[in-house]
Protein backbone atom coordinates (compact mmCIF):
# COMPACT_ATOMS: atom_id res chain seq x y z
CA UNK A 1 0.00 0.00 0.00
CA UNK A 2 0.97 3.34 -1.08
CA UNK A 3 1.21 6.22 1.90
CA UNK A 4 -2.18 7.86 -0.22
CA UNK A 5 -4.02 5.23 0.57
CA UNK A 6 -2.81 5.33 4.50
CA UNK A 7 -3.43 8.89 5.05
CA UNK A 8 -7.10 9.16 3.03
CA UNK A 9 -8.30 5.85 3.63
CA UNK A 10 -12.10 5.99 4.40
CA UNK A 11 -11.24 3.30 7.04
CA UNK A 12 -10.37 5.89 9.10
CA UNK A 13 -14.47 6.49 9.66
CA UNK A 14 -14.85 2.51 10.86
CA UNK A 15 -12.99 4.29 14.27
CA UNK A 16 -16.23 5.37 15.06
CA UNK A 17 -18.03 2.27 14.84
CA UNK A 18 -16.13 0.47 17.64
CA UNK A 19 -14.11 3.08 20.28
CA UNK A 20 -17.27 2.87 22.41
CA UNK A 21 -15.55 -0.13 24.69
CA UNK A 22 -17.09 -1.74 27.79
CA UNK A 23 -19.61 -0.06 29.92
CA UNK A 24 -20.21 -1.80 33.21
CA UNK A 25 -23.17 -1.06 36.15
CA UNK A 26 -21.52 2.13 38.56
CA UNK A 27 -21.75 1.07 42.28
CA UNK A 28 -20.74 3.03 45.12
CA UNK A 29 -17.82 2.01 46.71
CA UNK A 30 -18.44 -0.18 50.41
CA UNK A 31 -16.51 2.11 53.35
CA UNK A 32 -16.81 -1.74 54.86
CA UNK A 33 -15.79 -4.16 52.31
CA UNK A 34 -12.34 -5.71 51.32
CA UNK A 35 -9.98 -4.35 49.73
CA UNK A 36 -10.41 -6.81 47.37
CA UNK A 37 -14.39 -6.45 46.59
CA UNK A 38 -13.80 -2.66 46.37
CA UNK A 39 -11.00 -2.62 43.96
CA UNK A 40 -13.55 -4.87 41.67
CA UNK A 41 -15.88 -2.14 42.23
CA UNK A 42 -13.59 1.07 41.19
CA UNK A 43 -12.67 -1.26 38.22
CA UNK A 44 -16.15 -1.10 37.21
CA UNK A 45 -16.79 2.27 37.57
CA UNK A 46 -13.82 3.56 35.43
CA UNK A 47 -15.27 1.57 32.49
CA UNK A 48 -17.94 4.47 32.07
CA UNK A 49 -15.05 6.68 32.52
CA UNK A 50 -13.40 5.56 29.69
CA UNK A 51 -16.26 5.15 27.28
CA UNK A 52 -17.26 8.75 27.71
CA UNK A 53 -13.84 9.50 26.68
CA UNK A 54 -13.65 7.42 24.37
CA UNK A 55 -16.53 8.55 22.38
CA UNK A 56 -14.91 12.33 21.84
CA UNK A 57 -12.79 10.57 19.45
CA UNK A 58 -15.85 8.98 17.78
CA UNK A 59 -17.80 12.39 17.22
CA UNK A 60 -14.82 13.60 15.72
CA UNK A 61 -14.76 11.34 12.84
CA UNK A 62 -18.18 11.92 12.70
CA UNK A 63 -18.10 14.83 12.78
CA UNK A 64 -15.41 15.43 10.00
CA UNK A 65 -17.55 12.63 7.72
CA UNK A 66 -20.68 15.01 8.22
CA UNK A 67 -18.42 18.01 7.14
CA UNK A 68 -16.30 16.78 4.25
CA UNK A 69 -18.25 18.87 1.42
CA UNK A 70 -17.86 21.88 3.67
CA UNK A 71 -14.71 22.24 3.92
CA UNK A 72 -13.90 21.28 0.10
CA UNK A 73 -15.88 23.73 -1.06
CA UNK A 74 -16.47 27.51 -0.99
CA UNK A 75 -19.75 27.30 0.64
CA UNK A 76 -17.99 29.04 3.61
CA UNK A 77 -16.69 32.63 2.91
CA UNK A 78 -13.35 33.92 4.55
CA UNK A 79 -14.70 35.36 7.64
CA UNK A 80 -17.56 33.85 7.76
CA UNK A 81 -19.00 31.11 10.23
CA UNK A 82 -21.32 28.38 8.97
CA UNK A 83 -23.90 26.97 10.92
CA UNK A 84 -26.45 23.85 10.42
CA UNK A 85 -27.78 20.53 11.92
CA UNK A 86 -27.19 16.85 11.51
CA UNK A 87 -30.67 16.54 11.76
CA UNK A 88 -31.45 14.91 7.70
CA UNK A 89 -27.98 14.74 7.38
CA UNK A 90 -27.82 11.08 5.64
CA UNK A 91 -24.09 10.69 6.87
CA UNK A 92 -24.63 11.96 10.16
CA UNK A 93 -24.91 9.41 12.99
CA UNK A 94 -25.19 12.30 15.69
CA UNK A 95 -28.95 13.44 15.95
CA UNK A 96 -29.77 16.55 16.62
CA UNK A 97 -26.38 18.26 17.20
CA UNK A 98 -25.87 22.13 15.55
CA UNK A 99 -22.36 22.38 13.94
CA UNK A 100 -20.40 25.59 13.54
CA UNK A 101 -17.74 25.23 11.19
CA UNK A 102 -15.12 28.47 11.43
CA UNK A 103 -12.99 28.34 7.97
CA UNK A 104 -11.57 31.37 7.50
CA UNK A 105 -9.54 30.70 4.98
CA UNK A 106 -11.15 27.78 2.57
CA UNK A 107 -8.86 25.13 2.02
CA UNK A 108 -6.46 25.82 4.68
CA UNK A 109 -5.94 25.07 8.43
CA UNK A 110 -6.61 25.61 11.27
CA UNK A 111 -10.26 25.38 11.69
CA UNK A 112 -12.98 24.68 14.19
CA UNK A 113 -15.52 22.62 14.16
CA UNK A 114 -18.13 22.74 17.14
CA UNK A 115 -21.26 20.36 18.14
CA UNK A 116 -24.10 21.87 20.33
CA UNK A 117 -26.12 19.20 21.92
CA UNK A 118 -28.52 21.40 23.40
CA UNK A 119 -30.30 20.10 26.21
CA UNK A 120 -29.73 16.34 25.01
CA UNK A 121 -30.44 14.90 21.89
CA UNK A 122 -30.06 11.00 20.90
CA UNK A 123 -27.93 9.48 18.05
CA UNK A 124 -28.72 6.61 15.77
CA UNK A 125 -26.41 4.59 18.26
CA UNK A 126 -29.06 5.05 21.12
CA UNK A 127 -25.87 7.56 22.20
CA UNK A 128 -27.22 10.69 24.31
CA UNK A 129 -24.71 13.78 24.27
CA UNK A 130 -25.98 16.71 25.42
CA UNK A 131 -23.67 20.85 25.64
CA UNK A 132 -21.21 21.45 23.55
CA UNK A 133 -18.09 19.88 21.74
CA UNK A 134 -15.49 21.89 19.99
CA UNK A 135 -12.45 20.43 17.63
CA UNK A 136 -9.65 22.56 16.57
CA UNK A 137 -7.61 21.22 13.57
CA UNK A 138 -4.01 22.16 13.13
CA UNK A 139 -4.71 19.78 9.67
CA UNK A 140 -7.27 17.31 8.07
CA UNK A 141 -7.95 14.28 10.52
CA UNK A 142 -6.62 11.80 7.73
CA UNK A 143 -2.74 13.62 7.46
CA UNK A 144 -0.16 12.31 9.30
CA UNK A 145 1.26 14.84 12.04
CA UNK A 146 -1.97 16.62 12.27
CA UNK A 147 -3.60 16.77 15.97
CA UNK A 148 -6.80 17.94 17.42
CA UNK A 149 -7.24 19.67 20.63
CA UNK A 150 -10.53 19.43 22.46
CA UNK A 151 -12.91 21.45 24.88
CA UNK A 152 -15.91 20.86 26.47
CA UNK A 153 -18.57 23.32 27.60
CA UNK A 154 -21.83 21.32 29.79
CA UNK A 155 -20.86 18.78 28.06
CA UNK A 156 -21.64 15.24 28.83
CA UNK A 157 -22.45 11.63 27.31
CA UNK A 158 -25.05 9.47 28.28
CA UNK A 159 -25.59 11.36 31.40
CA UNK A 160 -21.92 11.49 32.40
CA UNK A 161 -20.12 15.01 32.37
CA UNK A 162 -16.78 15.74 30.72
CA UNK A 163 -14.52 17.95 31.56
CA UNK A 164 -10.41 17.99 31.06
CA UNK A 165 -7.52 18.70 28.18
CA UNK A 166 -7.80 15.89 25.36
CA UNK A 167 -5.61 15.62 22.22
CA UNK A 168 -5.86 13.77 19.48
CA UNK A 169 -2.98 13.43 17.05
CA UNK A 170 -2.43 11.34 13.77
CA UNK A 171 0.24 9.30 13.81
CA UNK A 172 0.25 7.54 10.99
CA UNK A 173 3.03 5.96 8.44
CA UNK A 174 4.29 3.52 6.06
CA UNK A 175 6.36 1.44 8.96
CA UNK A 176 3.31 1.69 11.26
CA UNK A 177 0.18 1.98 9.43
CA UNK A 178 -2.79 3.93 10.07
CA UNK A 179 -2.22 4.72 13.80
CA UNK A 180 -3.89 7.49 16.25
CA UNK A 181 -3.04 8.47 19.93
CA UNK A 182 -5.33 9.97 21.89
CA UNK A 183 -4.18 12.01 25.79
CA UNK A 184 -6.87 12.89 28.68
CA UNK A 185 -5.14 15.10 31.09
CA UNK A 186 -6.58 16.47 34.37
CA UNK A 187 -9.80 15.05 33.37
CA UNK A 188 -12.87 15.14 35.48
CA UNK A 189 -16.18 13.03 34.98
CA UNK A 190 -19.07 13.52 36.71
CA UNK A 191 -21.43 10.58 37.32
CA UNK A 192 -25.21 10.53 37.43
CA UNK A 193 -25.33 11.03 40.79
CA UNK A 194 -23.06 13.81 40.86
CA UNK A 195 -20.22 12.27 42.23
CA UNK A 196 -16.81 13.11 40.56
CA UNK A 197 -14.02 11.22 39.26
CA UNK A 198 -10.28 12.52 37.86
CA UNK A 199 -9.29 10.67 34.91
CA UNK A 200 -6.00 10.61 32.96
CA UNK A 201 -5.49 8.28 29.58
CA UNK A 202 -3.07 7.83 26.75
CA UNK A 203 -4.32 5.86 23.98
CA UNK A 204 -2.63 4.11 20.46
CA UNK A 205 -5.22 2.95 18.05
CA UNK A 206 -3.57 0.87 14.57
CA UNK A 207 -4.87 -0.98 12.09
CA UNK A 208 -3.63 -5.01 12.16
CA UNK A 209 -6.09 -6.11 8.86
CA UNK A 210 -8.21 -4.82 6.36
CA UNK A 211 -5.73 -1.87 4.99
CA UNK A 212 -5.56 -3.46 1.71
CA UNK A 213 -9.38 -3.61 0.85
CA UNK A 214 -10.02 0.14 1.68
CA UNK A 215 -12.71 -0.57 0.11
CA UNK A 216 -14.20 -2.92 2.44
CA UNK A 217 -14.82 -2.33 6.40
CA UNK A 218 -16.33 -5.02 7.27
CA UNK A 219 -12.56 -7.49 7.47
CA UNK A 220 -11.21 -4.58 9.60
CA UNK A 221 -9.41 -5.03 12.93
CA UNK A 222 -7.87 -2.72 15.49
CA UNK A 223 -5.74 -2.99 17.84
CA UNK A 224 -5.51 -0.92 21.32
CA UNK A 225 -2.36 -0.15 23.68
CA UNK A 226 -2.22 2.21 26.65
CA UNK A 227 -2.98 2.63 30.10
CA UNK A 228 -5.23 5.32 32.32
CA UNK A 229 -5.64 5.99 35.99
CA UNK A 230 -8.57 6.76 37.87
CA UNK A 231 -9.86 8.50 41.11
CA UNK A 232 -12.36 8.67 43.25
CA UNK A 233 -13.28 11.51 45.92
CA UNK A 234 -12.35 9.29 48.61
CA UNK A 235 -8.67 9.21 47.62
CA UNK A 236 -8.62 5.34 46.56
CA UNK A 237 -7.37 5.11 42.64
CA UNK A 238 -6.84 3.01 39.55
CA UNK A 239 -3.91 2.25 37.74
CA UNK A 240 -4.51 0.30 34.62
CA UNK A 241 -2.46 -0.71 31.59
CA UNK A 242 -3.24 -2.77 28.23
CA UNK A 243 -1.20 -5.49 29.20
CA UNK A 244 -2.03 -7.49 26.12
CA UNK A 245 -3.58 -5.51 23.14
CA UNK A 246 -7.17 -5.15 22.92
CA UNK A 247 -8.31 -6.88 19.60
CA UNK A 248 -11.97 -5.16 18.06
CA UNK A 249 -13.07 -6.19 14.83
CA UNK A 250 -15.07 -4.08 12.67
CA UNK A 251 -17.59 -7.24 12.12
CA UNK A 252 -17.64 -7.52 16.36
CA UNK A 253 -19.85 -4.58 18.42
CA UNK A 254 -17.70 -6.15 21.51
CA UNK A 255 -13.57 -6.07 22.39
CA UNK A 256 -12.87 -10.29 21.61
CA UNK A 257 -9.92 -10.70 22.77
CA UNK A 258 -6.88 -8.64 25.04
CA UNK A 259 -6.28 -8.33 29.29
CA UNK A 260 -6.31 -4.76 30.89
CA UNK A 261 -4.32 -5.34 33.95
CA UNK A 262 -5.07 -2.43 36.97
CA UNK A 263 -3.73 -1.72 40.36
CA UNK A 264 -6.27 -0.53 43.09
CA UNK A 265 -4.73 1.83 45.76
CA UNK A 266 -1.42 0.64 44.78
CA UNK A 267 -1.76 -2.32 46.37
CA UNK A 268 -4.46 -4.68 44.89
CA UNK A 269 -3.73 -6.26 41.55
CA UNK A 270 -6.88 -7.15 39.14
CA UNK A 271 -7.48 -8.14 35.45
CA UNK A 272 -10.06 -7.72 32.92
CA UNK A 273 -9.55 -10.44 30.49
CA UNK A 274 -11.69 -10.19 27.10
CA UNK A 275 -11.11 -13.82 25.76
CA UNK A 276 -9.74 -15.48 22.65
CA UNK A 277 -11.10 -13.85 20.01
CA UNK A 278 -14.85 -14.88 20.22
CA UNK A 279 -17.21 -12.10 19.72
CA UNK A 280 -19.71 -12.38 22.18
CA UNK A 281 -20.49 -9.84 25.38
CA UNK A 282 -18.53 -11.43 27.72
CA UNK A 283 -15.66 -10.79 29.88
CA UNK A 284 -13.48 -12.23 33.28
CA UNK A 285 -13.01 -9.51 35.79
CA UNK A 286 -10.19 -11.11 38.47
CA UNK A 287 -9.06 -9.19 42.27
CA UNK A 288 -7.39 -11.53 44.43
CA UNK A 289 -10.08 -14.08 45.23
CA UNK A 290 -12.28 -12.67 43.47
CA UNK A 291 -13.37 -13.95 39.77
CA UNK A 292 -16.08 -13.52 37.97
CA UNK A 293 -18.16 -13.39 34.40
CA UNK A 294 -18.73 -9.04 33.63
CA UNK A 295 -21.42 -8.68 30.56
CA UNK A 296 -20.09 -5.79 28.15
CA UNK A 297 -22.56 -3.09 27.25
Amino acid sequence: MNFRQISKTPQLIVLLTFISLVSCKKSILSSTGSNESNAATLSDTSTSAENAYYDVLNTAFVGVSDNSSVWSTNLIHPGQTSTFSTEGNGLSHLGCAIYSIDDTIPGHYPKTMSLDFGAGCSSGDGIVRKGKITYLFTGSIFKPNSSITVTFSQYAVNGYGIQGAYQITNNSSIANGITFTTKVTNGIITYPDASNFHYNHNRTYTMTAGASTPSIISDDVYSISGNSSFSASDGSSLVSTITTPLVKAVSCHYVSAGVVSFVYDNAVNGTIDFGNGTCDNLATLKVGSISRIITLR
